[in-house]
């Protein structure tokens, strides 16, 4: 068990290793922040690593992603929010955390 466990553990280190990337790269104006504006390119970042076609979030879009990464409802996602989001996602796909 602690041999599956171990690739497990990798795999989430690397995603969110690759998260915190977007993040810097989404944060355009280095306030440790993700705002509205910055949320599209967050996106679209992250979709060029599932799929070549091009895409444009819609305002809804971006809405509903704020309204569900924005813990503390202050408009705006800290890297802890975004890491939060993330790791959730993880234990969603049934990726262990347990060992990091």
């Amino acid at each position: 068990m602690n041999s599956e466990a171990k690739p497990q553990t990798h795999q989430a280190k690397a995603r969110l290793k690759a998260a915190r990337s977007i993040f810097e790269l989404a944060d355009v104006n280095k306030d440790g922040f993700i705002t509205f504006d910055e949320v599209p390119k967050l996106l679209i970042e992250t979709n060029k690593l599932i799929t070549d076609e091009q895409y444009v979030p819609t305002k809804e879009e971006i809405d509903c992603w704020i309204n569900m990464t924005d813990l503390n409802k202050d408009k705006k996602v800290s890297i802890h929010e975004f890491e939060v989001l993330i790791l959730k996602a993880l234990q969603a796909q049934g990726i262990d955390l347990d060992g990091q």
